[in-house]
């Protein structure tokens, strides 16, 4: 009985969302057929024409109504506008606001900061109304649908903490990623259990870790509890969690690129491809040098510089997100082959070459090993933070290890710690760069090539 009413539930917030945006116009509704008609459509002239025309307008609207933008009228495509990052969004946000907007037309978005810095946004309701239908179509693309219980693993800070009829109107299951012990856990596998909804999980990569580790430690079998998705957030994913959340929960684990301030830019697909599908409906993506604002060869590692198509409130034009990633163009739509995080997470071997923050999942194949955190103090001496257990006694192996992607002459001294602390954001970073490399002495706000 309980399950056919937790579906009549399901089917009422799915009729009541879209009942709701029929009244006020219908807006998301026709920015989903939009997106799905742009993306599944990709080289037809009319998805062609509708990705050159949402951009011709915002460079457009942006030159007319902002005191940043108004010197580049003659510009002849987005490569003559300049780049610009977060720093430069807080130094000139009073000249890069919109004058077409007033302060009641617009809404605020703060980005968590992963130092605890924040930054806020301002985005105009036709944004806000895009990011709601980029989220229903990459979410069906994961197997979630509207109406669905979602089970979100993230930091669940008084700000961000949702009222409780907001909660029960999105079927929301808050999953607060501070407190995953073992105690916590047991009580979250218990719940998600004896829960006959259909359900998806959202979350950051480390708290699917964990849960993953403590449904190894209690040797748990395969939870058959109507999982329909599993999409991964804001941190890399590896491949033992990937691998992992899928055995357990019997569906496909992806990874999803998105951020705060703009929305989401590209997920894996179900299809066990490692590939991106690149969001080009409402983004245009670049893959720009470390250290120009000349593109990278098709293939290469480079700054995932973002246009936000939407955002008509505060334009984001040429938007260094401060990740690194590589694309594929040879393909159409283009993807992204790699989206490697953050540029001041990046540590470099020896030689100077980047190394994927992915190595450190060769942490899992240690015993007694609970958390890591690799440190780049110069060009060759690294520090290697370890939380683990007197079970662990491979240290020399796992240095060695190490030393396989960092090089030989790599020296690297560990450090053993009770906590890796969580950043303000949530997240813990596996990867931490002290080494001022000139490589990340970026060319913002500049359109000089």
């Amino acid at each position: 009985m309980r399950r056919y009413v937790l579906r009549a539930l399901e089917n009422l917030r799915y009729s009541l969302f879209w009942s709701l945006d029929r009244l006020k116009g219908g807006n998301v509704k026709k920015h989903y057929k939009d997106i799905r008609f742009i993306l599944e459509q990709f080289e037809s002239s009319s998805s062609k024409q509708k990705r050159n025309d949402a951009l011709k307008m915002l460079l457009e609207h942006a030159v007319k109504t902002t005191v940043f933008y108004k010197n580049y009228k003659h510009a002849k495509t987005v490569q003559d506008f300049p780049v610009i990052n977060k720093t430069s969004i807080r130094e000139h946000k009073k000249n890069m606001l919109s004058q077409a907007f007033s302060a009641k037309k617009i809404i605020t978005v703060k980005t968590s900061g992963s130092t605890g810095a924040t930054l806020e946004i301002v985005q105009n309701s036709n944004k806000k109304q895009r990011n709601t239908a980029d989220t229903l179509y990459f979410s069906e693309l994961a197997g979630f649908k509207l109406g669905y219980k979602l089970y979100y693993v993230r930091l669940w800070v008084a700000y961000l903490k949702k009222q409780r009829i907001s909660i029960w109107k999105q079927n929301i299951h808050p999953v607060n990623v501070i407190e995953l012990n073992d105690a916590y856990l047991k009580n979250l596998i218990e719940h998600i259990k004896t829960d006959p909804s259909r359900k998806g999980w959202l979350g950051y990569a480390s708290g699917f870790e964990a849960i993953c580790k403590y449904l190894d430690k209690t040797k748990s079998p395969p939870i058959h509890t109507h999982v329909k998705s599993i999409i991964a957030i804001s941190e890399s994913l590896n491949e033992y969690t990937k691998q992992s959340m899928s055995r357990y929960f019997g569906v496909p684990t992806v990874s999803r690129y998105s951020n705060w301030e703009n929305g989401i830019m590209a997920q894996q697909t179900p299809d066990g491809t490692t590939d991106f599908k690149i969001n080009w409906a409402s983004y245009l993506v670049e893959i720009l040098e470390f250290d120009t604002n000349n593109p990278v060869k098709d293939g290469d590692l480079g700054r995932i510089v973002i246009t936000d198509l939407f955002n008509y409130a505060l334009p984001m034009i040429r938007y260094d997100t401060g990740d690194v990633g590589a694309m594929d163009t040879s393909v159409s739509p283009p993807v992204l082959k790699k989206v490697e995080g953050r540029q001041s997470d990046i540590v470099f071997n020896t030689q100077g070459e980047m190394v994927s923050p992915l190595i450190m999942s060769c942490l899992l194949n240690y015993s007694g090993v609970i958390q890591g955190q690799l440190i780049q103090e110069t060009q060759n001496k690294y520090t290697l933070k370890l939380n683990a257990t007197s079970e662990f006694n491979r240290e020399f192996d796992l240095l060695n290890e190490l030393k396989d992607y960092l090089g030989n002459k790599a020296i690297i001294h560990s450090v053993y710690v009770n906590e890796i602390p969580l950043l303000a954001s949530g997240k813990r970073k596996m990867m931490v760069n002290n080494y001022n490399n000139k490589r990340w002495k970026n060319p913002l706000i500049s359109n000089s090539n």
